[in-house]
């Protein structure tokens, strides 16, 4: 049975646990309260690295209508405009900014069916995700989709970006892979944010500051 945490968690919570351990048990062998300190600290290190790690199933919790889009991230809405996307779309869009703090969960679902017609990765620098140039100048993935939409076409953008604490932007579906609304495409490890731009026509219903769920919340209908 596949535990729900990403593939990356074992790799950081098995050594912090044991090493959480090793200095809790030194400490109480040789009474020494500043290795029983350290020990508790490190285990509660590892407890956050599961909780951020953590990657269960995920569904609406009611049919969705054809036309609605689901959030790709966890998070924050910190950015709601209308934006020209510079690198893809070249024409004015809904941008939409999620952004992910420590606690948040970490794993971007799709937000629409769809078809990857580009994926772009830069390098960058490790702005705070929050920052105004955190978009233009940090790590960061990018998705192309071209929408299945019935009677009409439509292209989306989805960035994620890395973050203060960001070191690792994963994502999985290549170009000329379909992606599904609320199934998985990718994580991000630490601190970060996800940008989408949508067709300048999407009808929003998220607001500016609401806590959003990827692949439960409904940001609007195109």
């Amino acid at each position: 049975m596949k535990l729900p945490f990403m593939p990356e968690t074992w790799s950081m919570f098995l050594p912090a646990l044991a090493a959480g351990w090793i200095l809790l048990l030194v400490g109480a062998h040789w009474g020494n309260w500043i290795f029983i300190v350290l020990g508790a600290a490190v285990l509660v290190i590892a407890a956050l690295i599961l909780n951020f790690f953590r990657d269960f199933e995920r569904k609406p919790g009611k049919a969705l209508k054809p036309k609605q889009v689901l959030s790709p991230a966890d998070g924050k809405v910190v950015v709601l405009k209308t934006a020209v996307e510079k690198f893809y779309l070249k024409k004015p869009s809904i941008h939409i900014a999620i952004f992910m703090n420590p606690l948040n969960n970490h794993v971007q679902r799709a937000p629409f069916d769809g078809k990857v017609v580009k994926k772009v990765y830069h390098p960058g620098e490790f702005l705070a995700a929050y920052d105004d140039k955190a978009d233009l100048v940090n790590e960061q993935a990018h998705l192309v989709v071209d929408l299945k939409l019935k009677g009409k076409k439509a292209r989306i953008v989805i960035k994620q970006i890395a973050g203060l604490l960001c070191r690792r932007v994963r994502t999985i579906p290549d170009k000329g892979e379909a992606i599904e609304r609320g199934k998985r495409i990718g994580r991000i490890l630490l601190g970060s944010r996800v940008d989408l731009f949508l067709p300048k026509g999407f009808k929003p219903s998220v607001k500016m500051g609401d806590q959003v769920r990827a692949g439960v919340t409904v940001l609007g209908e195109l």
